[in-house]
């Protein structure tokens, strides 16, 4: 008896040792991804790449600070935060809104997957890399991280047509990612000597996979969105964990690809659910912390070693797969006459890759690990680096493109440890009557700093249909009409609509012009701020409209209100 209950003891102080290593461990990961964000805001890269930087450096490539065992108890947390994320990318697919740029979106895609395709198998093949790899590699190439995508362009905070495209886009990748794996697996099994399943079975296995996955996300789906509409908003959270923990149990269970399965389920959310933007609302109170300790994770589990091990095929696909995507854009973007913006920049928006390419790849691993194994090295060595590179380029991507307010590019947080000190003094000498607060003078900024520059005016000859959809597209309630040289014409105001919402009459005989008053105020770039400021303190209009001086009144982009109260508060 002595002696079982000593080993009882002995296990038991083991198990404690344990679970205090681990807390040990996810404490260094959190603070050196905080550490990390911190840094980002000074050397100005987006925090994603931060975050991955900072899981490599206390990992086990670099400091080993954090072993590979803590790295796999943390690994159901990676993929509640993957699965939030892929729901709320779905959630971004309202088919009302979306339709008008789907076949825009799908063209685009076709070009862009088509040519990855093609550019990644054919030079990997003419490398020595055999035909059936080189056709899998080509369709691993395909995947856009979405994970990272979608957190740096809401980072970012942008807004125009190459993020709207960009987050179509990236759904897209990872459902034709996911299909056409499966298919092009299933023919290099069929063509090779390893091939020994029937085909019926393999068929049936992909039908089964595919079709399950997406009828397990319709089923989550309209179990999130009816119980929306039950509980109160509070429960919320609970619900959609609970949701999302057992559909990630049953995919694992039944073996189907749980990214199809929650993008899915987010689209079904969306478009029958009428409080999808409070359900996102109230996730975000986790996926925070969920996506750090995601991306910190994930760059632990990035390995230079694998870098140097996928040698010249891995060289060779970093460099086809980067060109695939950024010429397919573009000529599928020339080709359907997209504008320069999206022509230039929507292609580097779409190299980040991440965890569709790795799932896929382990997965060719455990059912054809003679090929599926040479593929994960170059998976995995390729992942460090599109997932350091990839978000920077999204991030000048949208930069470039004129989708981010400059000022939120470049002034970031002015606190220092003195200035932070200062400022708990000054709270503690206003506590006591001490001091009085001053304000920082915001006057130095002009409107150039903050304007939103590729934002499309309504044409002053749209139809009435034209309006609506545009309306429908939009988050604010002021619209610029302009004209075809694209001077200002006059600002469309949702409260004045209302009456001739409900007139059909009117829907063939109206124009935006039409419907258009003329702009109280009218912005130039090297305005001050403070003129901004001052207009929406007596106005209800979201946006002002920017023009140029030279040419005279020529429509540049809008003010928005939100970006001038988000500005002040800052600079308070």
């Amino acid at each position: 008896m002595p002696k079982d209950l000593l080993s009882v003891t002995a296990d038991l102080v083991a198990a404690s040792t344990n679970q205090y290593d681990a807390a040990v461990a996810i404490g260094i990961l959190l603070l050196a991804s905080l550490l990390a964000g911190i840094l980002a805001d000074w050397v100005r890269i987006p925090k994603v790449t931060a975050y991955l930087l900072a899981g490599m450096v206390v990992g086990p490539s670099l400091l080993n600070a954090i072993s590979v065992e803590h790295m796999q108890r943390l690994e159901p947390l990676t993929q509640l935060a993957m699965a939030l994320v892929l729901l709320e990318l779905g959630c971004a697919f309202p088919l009302a809104q979306v339709r008008p740029i789907l076949r825009h979106a799908t063209a685009l895609s076709a070009g862009e997957l088509l040519t990855t395709f093609f550019m990644v198998a054919l030079a990997v093949w003419l490398f020595g890399f055999g035909l059936s790899g080189a056709v899998l590699l080509g369709a691993l190439a395909l995947a856009t991280a979405p994970a990272t995508t979608v957190l740096v362009l809401k980072e970012c905070n942008s807004e125009g047509p190459v993020t709207e495209l960009a987050g179509v886009l990236v759904a897209l990748n990872n459902i034709v990612a996911i299909i056409a794996f499966e298919i092009l697996f299933l023919v290099a099994r069929l063509v090779s000597a390893e091939f020994t399943d029937p085909i019926a079975t393999q068929l049936s296995r992909l039908t089964l996979d595919i079709g399950g996955a997406c009828l397990l996300g319709i089923a989550g789906g309209l179990v999130i969105s009816f119980c929306t509409g039950l509980l109160s908003q509070r429960r919320w959270l609970v619900m959609v964990i609970a949701v999302a923990i057992l559909m990630l149990g049953l995919c694992a269970t039944w073996h189907l690809p749980y990214m199809l399965a929650f993008l899915i389920a987010g689209v079904v959310v969306v478009n029958t659910s009428e409080s999808a933007d409070q359900l996102l609302f109230e996730q975000e109170k986790i996926a925070g912390l969920l996506v750090v300790v995601f991306f910190a994770v994930h760059g632990g589990e990035l390995q230079l070693s694998a870098f140097l091990a996928a040698g010249l095929i891995g060289l060779v696909y970093i460099v086809a797969r980067s060109a695939g995507k950024v010429l397919g854009v573009r000529w599928a973007a020339m080709l359907h006459r997209e504008g320069p913006s999206v022509r230039r920049y929507l292609g580097s928006c779409m190299l980040a890759q991440a965890g569709a390419a790795i799932a896929l790849s382990s997965i060719a691993a455990d059912r054809w690990p003679e090929l599926g194994e040479r593929l994960e090295v170059i998976i995995l060595g390729s992942v460090v680096f599109f997932e350091i590179v990839g978000p920077m380029l999204i991030r000048w991507s949208v930069l470039q493109a004129g989708e981010v307010p400059l000022a939120r590019a470049v002034f970031h947080s002015r606190e220092t440890p003195s200035s932070q000190v200062a400022k708990m003094w000054m709270k503690a000498t206003d506590a006591l009557g001490w001091s009085n607060r001053k304000t920082i003078d915001i006057r130095q900024i002009k409107v150039v700093d903050i304007m939103r520059e590729n934002v499309a005016g309504l044409l002053q000859t749209a139809g009435f249909d034209d309006v609506i959809e545009y309306i429908r597209r939009s988050h604010d309630n002021t619209y610029v009409v302009i004209d075809d040289e694209e001077h200002v014409v006059g600002l469309i105001r949702y409260d004045l609509l209302s009456d001739i919402f409900f007139d059909a009459s009117v829907d063939e005989l109206v124009c935006a012009e039409d419907l258009s008053t003329p702009a109280q105020v009218i912005l130039h770039p090297q305005d001050e701020i403070s003129k901004a400021i001052e207009v929406f303190r007596y106005t209800s209009d979201d946006i002002l409209p920017v023009v140029s001086v030279e040419p005279k009144h020529r429509f540049l982009g809008v003010i928005r209100r939100s970006d001038v109260t988000a500005l002040a508060i800052r600079f308070r």
